[in-house]
């Protein structure tokens, strides 16, 4: 049988001072307790438990000894801790708390609010750039990614960051060749706790129309020839 973690049971980290295993132990101690637990069958087995790691942590000596063989048998915490009987309560002690998303104390800028360019530019330029900016106002540093909704817009690749109180500029290009109707996209940047958009335009964007016939007379259609019969 594996030999339990005399840490893991008390819920203590290695490095607890003597004070903090003693605290450890009382409490665990006062919630397992048989006589405050009449109706648990396993109350007296967890007591053991405890006054078996209580009775080598709290002692410097066994503790060293116990120190020095638990460092060779070369264990993860999370391998000591699936074998013991209340596993899950240990792992919901020893994890931290999730970390609360950051509100922003004044939100991000980005400018332009709308990018346009004009289908005019892009008949004489194949690809034409337009840079955004976006401005941190907060206290903390905001970093994110860029993405486009079309692939007619290209964006940066890599991770813009932004430092408390300044501002960093990027460029999405539009490619003339690839611009579909409706000539509609987004340039998005990306961070963890802030979204900003831009709609990125086509103005001047004509769909292409059927030619007029060269003729306005009406449609005769060729006479068909008959078949000679050799006689």
């Amino acid at each position: 049988m594996a030999e339990a973690d005399y840490y893991a049971t008390l819920g203590v980290r290695p490095g607890a001072t003597d004070a903090e295993v003693k605290r450890g132990y009382r409490k665990l101690m006062r919630a397992v307790h048989p006589d405050a637990n009449k109706d648990d069958p396993e109350a007296t087995r967890k007591a053991a438990a405890l006054n078996l790691a209580f009775e080598t942590l709290g002692d410097p000596e066994r503790r060293r000894a116990y120190d020095a063989q638990r460092g060779r048998s070369g264990k993860r915490p999370y391998d000591v801790w699936a074998e013991q009987p209340d596993w899950e309560d240990i792992v919901a002690e020893h994890v931290p708390a999730k970390r609360t998303a950051h509100a922003h104390t004044v939100q991000p800028l980005i400018e332009p609010e709308e990018v346009e360019v004009d289908m005019a530019e892009l008949r004489v330029q194949p690809r034409v750039r337009r840079s955004i900016t976006v401005t941190n106002r907060c206290d903390c540093t905001l970093k994110g990614d860029v993405s486009t909704s079309e692939p007619w817009v290209w964006g940066p690749v890599g991770q813009i960051v932004v430092k408390p109180g300044q501002s960093a500029r990027f460029e999405v290009e539009v490619v003339a060749s690839k611009v579909a109707f409706p000539g509609l996209s987004r340039a998005v940047f990306v961070a963890r706790d802030w979204t900003g958009v831009v709609p990125v335009k086509i103005t001047g964007f004509e769909t292409k129309r059927r030619r007029p016939p060269a003729s306005s007379a009406a449609y005769v259609p060729p006479r068909r020839r008959r078949a000679v019969r050799p006689r």
